[in-house]
């Protein structure tokens, strides 16, 4: 009885290390997909709204922030986009041999860039419905 016990503990023992620790984290993957590409898209959008502003308005070397020109950030946007945001970064995704506390911080740097980005834009649009308002 107690051989079958040990025998039984044991394999729950190797079942829980297999889930915790092996087994691919799908779900959390799935959710990283998610933020990835949400994340994507909203950086394509502000990078269009961005290029539209400067052209509309002629503002490549005005300051966007202190020491900050539109198109200098304009410029930053889209190598930080193609180095952290590509589809060839998207499409390695399941080759990595992610772990779930990287791809939680993944997440968790994707939902700081969405949010940034989200910052971004409002200011953006502010800033094109003023200067409409003013033409």
């Amino acid at each position: 009885m107690e051989i079958a016990i040990g025998i039984i503990g044991l394999v729950i023992a190797i079942l829980t290390f297999w889930y915790s620790f092996i087994r691919k984290p799908k779900e959390e993957l799935d959710h990283l997909r998610v933020q990835f590409k949400s994340t994507q898209r909203l950086s394509r959008e502000v990078q269009g709204e961005l290029e539209n502003f400067i052209t509309r308005t002629n503002s490549q070397n005005l300051p966007m922030f202190a020491n900050i020109s539109f198109g200098a950030y304009l410029t930053e946007m889209k190598e930080s986009y193609e180095e952290n945001l590509s589809d060839e970064l998207y499409n390695s995704l399941d080759t990595l041999n992610l772990t779930k506390p990287i791809i939680k911080s993944m997440i968790k740097s994707l939902e700081t860039q969405f949010s940034a980005l989200q910052q971004i834009q409002i200011e953006l649009r502010i800033r094109s419905r003023e200067n409409l308002d003013t033409e």
